[in-house]
């Protein structure tokens, strides 16, 4: 057996474990397309939580900040002169 003769079983072997008769790729079998997707599910699901995780954290910063501001102008405003009888005096 020389050299193109080897070549040529050695193709023909590889073609036949690789693809099937009509010479397409054999389709994948369903047990890696359901781990990747039970791999992306969870990746998904990763994501989700860290989106959630990040919005609450800066929903409680600006309530936080809210709140501080509030503090600040109602101190402000009892801090001042009538400030905060103003809306009193309309209805005497």
């Amino acid at each position: 057996m020389n050299s193109s003769q080897a070549g040529s079983t050695a193709r023909g072997t590889w073609q036949s474990s690789c693809c099937n008769q009509s010479g397409a790729p054999p389709e994948p079998p369903e047990g890696p397309r359901a781990v990747q997707a039970a791999v992306l599910g969870v990746l998904s699901l990763l994501v989700l939580c860290g989106v959630l995780f990040l919005g609450a954290g800066l929903l409680l910063r600006a309530q936080g900040l809210t709140a501080l501001l509030a503090r600040e102008l109602r101190s402000s405003r009892e801090g001042e002169p009538g400030g905060a009888s103003i809306d009193d005096d309309d209805d005497s």
